[in-house]
């Protein structure tokens, strides 16, 4: 799953590539995989608002409200053990 978001608001994320067989439920939280080693395993991202399934399953998508208000953040820092 890739979550991106949009210039139009800078809360809300579109979670794209959802596998078929993935079972998701509006208010679900969502958390960092730590595939691909860029942000560590188990951080929140936010909660699923909303299930959009279009004609085809495979490109069905969620929207996901962050767990944070960017416009208020300036710096971030993760610490791991």
């Amino acid at each position: 799953v890739i979550c991106k978001g949009t210039l139009e608001n800078d809360q809300i994320l579109r979670a794209t590539y959802i596998p078929t067989v993935a079972e998701l439920i509006q208010g679900d939280n969502v958390y960092t995989s730590g595939v691909g080693g860029i942000y560590p395993k188990g951080i929140l991202i936010g909660n699923i608002t909303d299930i959009v399934t279009t004609n085809n399953s495979i490109d069905r998508y969620a929207v996901i409200q962050t767990a944070v208000d960017f416009s208020k953040v300036d710096t971030v820092l993760i610490i791991n053990e």
